[in-house]
């Protein structure tokens, strides 16, 4: 009788054990809403993240968001013709809790499992035109699993989750002060001749079209909104 009860402890601690470190494996997972800046009216895409990825097959994704300050425009599953990590078996809807919060929510399954770190859709918002300052941009991870294993029950991936921010900044504003005066002009000028390197910040409120570099048109604007012309 010994004899059996023992082998039957040997099974199940097979068993078990295994599930234990998976546990453990699972718990340093992050999904994470990039930070952007941008102006009062414009359209600006967050990229949901993945990091720390132990594999997984499906997950379910929303989003909570200042919705005071920004408007929900469409989430973007694929980058041209490449989908990103959600892969190509995806759904996006549009929820309302009880309170009647809109909510963008992101499904997604997939046949093999995804082991890389990156961007899982990205979402893009609407600044209001009246708002300067900071929206936050919370996703709210439903479930993440991987259902690879045969016990796929337990696979249950536990993910911390970080916030994002949607900075809106006053264009000309280079240096921060919620005004534009001679040194915003000063600083886009010097960041034009290439004698001061400006911060991502600074650069969302100057580089207009976006295209990595201050541009003569782009600091005479500031010159232009200084003088009141």
């Amino acid at each position: 009788m010994k004899k059996i009860i023992g082998i039957l402890l040997a099974v199940l601690l097979s068993l078990v054990l295994p599930l234990s470190v998976l546990a453990t494996e699972l718990t340093s997972c992050t999904v994470a809403a990039e930070s952007v800046a941008g102006a009062p009216g414009e359209e600006v895409t967050v990229e949901v993240r993945i990091a720390d990825n132990p594999g997984f097959t499906n997950f379910a994704i929303a989003l909570d968001y200042d919705r005071q300050h920004l408007t929900l425009k469409s989430i973007e599953t694929k980058d041209g013709d490449k989908p990103y990590l959600c892969g190509s078996n995806v759904s996006i809807n549009e929820v309302w809790d009880e309170e009647e919060k809109e909510y963008g929510f992101v499904v997604s399954a997939s046949a093999d499992t995804v082991k890389e770190n990156g961007v899982l859709f990205a979402v893009t918002f609407e600044i209001a035109a009246d708002f300067v300052g900071e929206a936050q941009v919370t996703p709210v991870v439903q479930y993440i699993r991987n259902n690879e294993a045969v016990f796929s029950i337990f696979e249950q991936i536990h993910a911390a989750v970080t916030a994002g921010t949607v900075t809106s900044v006053l264009v000309g504003d280079v240096n921060g002060d919620s005004i534009i005066e001679y040194n915003d002009v000063m600083l886009a000028y010097k960041a034009f001749l290439g004698e001061a390197e400006l911060t991502e910040a600074q650069m969302a409120v100057v580089d207009t079209d976006r295209d990595g570099t201050v541009e003569e048109a782009e600091y005479q604007a500031i010159y232009q909104i200084y003088i009141g012309g």
